[in-house]
This record gives C-alpha cells, structure tokens and sequence, in this order.
C-alpha cells in the first residue's frame, strides 16, 4: 500500500479542528485518519508553536492543557446540572 502524503496545510486544519473541541474520534471519523496520527500532529504542532514563542509568551502546550480540562470540568458541571432540573422536576412532582 502507498504511504500516503498530507499538506501542512491539511494537517494544520484537523489540529485546528481538534483544539477548536472537537473529540480526536469525531475528527478522525470526518478525515478517514487514525487518532494516533492526528495526536502526534497536534504534538508536532505544539511543540513547533513553543519553539516560535517569543520569552514571555504563554506556552501553547501549556495553553492547550488548560482547554482541555476546562471543557472536562464544563461537560461535568453540565451533566450535574441536568441531573438536578431531573431531580428538581421529581420533587416538584411528589410535593403536588
């Protein structure tokens, strides 16, 4: 089978799409490319955009870790809040 070749371009565009939120799977599945390669892009993409940081700077990876434990805790914090409107709506219920 022949390796198959991607623009930087195509690359920079399923990172972006990754750090935009979307899950790898999501991504993979839309772009036909395994997760693991869309991993090591979004890695080769992040170490490339700490290295051009200028001193001061915040660093991107360090940047990209805070997303995703910011939208970890968001989706949690969602989930909990539809469990108590379920629970809200139960005891509304009992108490007529």
């Amino acid at each position: 089978m022949k390796r198959r070749k991607y623009s930087v371009e195509y690359k920079r565009e399923a990172v972006g799409m990754l750090l935009d939120g979307a899950t790898a799977s999501e991504v993979s599945e839309q772009l036909g490319l395994s997760q693991g390669l869309l991993y090591r892009w979004k890695s080769e993409q992040l170490d490339r955009m700490e290295a051009a940081a200028k001193p001061g700077e915040a660093n991107p990876k360090e940047q990209a870790e805070e997303i995703a434990r910011l939208r970890k805790e968001l989706a949690k914090a969602q989930r909990m809040n539809q469990i108590l409107k379920k629970a809200a709506v139960f005891f509304a219920q009992e108490e007529q």
